[in-house]
């Protein structure tokens, strides 16, 4: 009779299924390749992969470095191309910056000209009236259109310090579209299904556009999927890009060995990457915790301040010769003294 499918995958009593995990994903993962790819459809976006994003996601970075959103439409827009392209452009972040060729800074006059990329202004669908309108509505200046059609913004000052930093935030400033968004482009999936990509994890501004599936949006930044749908969200966001990584290098992980370091993250309710300043630093063991790093600090202070160790884990008992509490460590055997007096008298 075989074993059900359940039964054949239970874990035993005992077995250690941290070295077991440990092992099954370090082990592959010196075959990783320091590299970066390009995502298909995003130009000038560099995804950050191999071996960088697996360190990445188990520090627990608070930002990644090449931060990707996946928005997917409704049943009302996701069909059409034309509304895909309204949505992409109501997410597509438009900085001062990117449409417009330099800043020349008058200090006499106390005044600064942004020569307009008229290309880039078409392309946006804006005029230079509106982005006079926005900037003077959204950083409180003195914004107007000068006949060449440049914008010239008047400052009450003609300090040169207050001057360039002012114009380096007019730069800075999003005109259009959802702030951290990044540059956003449609894609189409096999199913024919049209869906935008976003080179920016800005979610909290992107949940609210118009025409997206709310419960289908997805970025590759822990954090702010930790932040926007809570630890559970964190969780399997930190599984899937670990398995996307892997399986993107041909190494074949058994999911639930991913799964337990996600577990092991996210337990408490906050995300806490595995180095010194997260799980390995907060072990109860000092022997744990001074294998790892910062030996002689570890020892010191547990010395200074009369520390514990209880002796429950793995490392610290392997540091100090004794067995290790896992396989048959985990079991304790017993005889009673009738049975002792029963063997001896055979």
């Amino acid at each position: 009779m075989k074993e059900s499918n359940n039964k054949r995958f239970t874990v035993n009593y005992g077995e250690p299924v941290g070295m077991l995990a440990a092992q099954s994903i370090g082990e592959p993962g010196t075959q990783m390749i320091l590299r970066t790819f390009h995502y298909a459809g995003i130009e000038a976006t560099i995804a950050t992969s191999g071996l960088p994003r697996i360190v990445e996601l188990v520090d627990a970075r608070k930002k990644p470095a090449t931060p990707i959103t996946y928005v997917y439409l409704n049943s009302a827009t996701k069909s059409s191309f034309e509304k895909a392209e309204k949505t992409a452009k109501l997410i597509n972040e438009v900085s001062m910056g990117s449409i417009s060729k330099r800043a020349i800074e008058s200090f006499s006059k106390g005044a600064i000209k942004f020569i307009m990329d008229k290309q880039a202004l078409v392309a946006n669908d804006l005029t230079p009236s509106q982005v006079a309108q926005k900037l003077s509505k959204a950083m409180l200046l003195e914004a107007k259109v000068a006949e060449d059609g440049n914008i010239i913004v008047k400052l009450k000052t003609k300090n040169l310090s207050e001057i360039r930093q002012t114009s380096v935030r007019i730069m800075r400033k999003t005109i259009q579209g959802v702030e951290g968004a990044g540059k956003a482009v449609i894609q189409r999936t096999k199913d024919g299904e049209f869906y935008v990509v976003a080179a920016g994890s800005n979610i909290e501004g992107v949940i609210d556009v118009e025409g997206i599936d709310r419960s289908r949006l997805y970025t590759n930044d822990v954090f702010a999927m930790y932040r926007l749908f809570g630890i559970e969200a964190a969780r399997n966001t930190i599984v899937n890009e670990l398995k996307k990584t892997l399986d993107e290098q041909k190494i074949d992980v058994d999911e639930r060995h991913i799964m337990l370091v996600a577990d092991a993250m996210t337990y408490s309710g906050e995300i806490k990457g595995v180095g010194r300043h997260g799980l390995s630093g907060q072990k109860n063991s000092v022997f744990a915790k001074a294998a790892y790093e910062e030996t002689i600090k570890h020892l010191v202070n547990a010395a200074s301040f009369g520390e514990i160790d209880p002796m429950k884990g793995v490392t610290e008992n392997i540091l100090v010769g004794k067995q290790i509490p896992i396989g048959t460590g985990s079991v304790r055997l017993a005889v009673k003294k009738e049975d002792i007096k029963k063997s001896k008298q055979a």
